[in-house]
């Protein structure tokens, strides 16, 4: 079983997580981004957020759109909006597994 790393950013309102494949693999991205390796360093395509909206632990559900849009503006997509999170967040912890309220949903209507 691989390691995932969990990328967490502190936002004004809500903390945000984005689980990733490795830091190696966040760190190739960065030096030159596209939407290819992008698929290829994130474990799932979604943004996560604790329960009370607060810190990098405990039970975590799909960050809402409305969130999303209170942190970053609105009309970007969940691509843009990973890629900042990787940018400006920090690995936060390395875990074997995905534990998330819900598993994994979909893409909180954006595609």
């Amino acid at each position: 079983m691989s390691t995932v790393v969990k990328y967490f950013y502190r936002g004004e309102n809500t903390d945000l997580i984005v689980f990733t494949a490795s830091e190696e693999l966040v760190e190739d991205y960065l030096k030159n981004p596209s939407i290819g390796k992008l698929s290829e360093v994130v474990e799932v395509f979604e943004v996560f957020t604790p329960q009370d909206g607060r810190g990098a632990e405990g039970e975590l559900g799909a960050a809402s759109k409305a969130q999303i849009e209170n942190e970053f503006g609105k009309g970007k997509k969940i691509e843009e909006i990973i890629d900042l999170i990787l940018r400006e967040g920090k690995p936060n912890s390395s875990t074997s597994s995905l534990k998330t309220k819900g598993g994994n949903a979909g893409t909180n209507g954006y595609k």
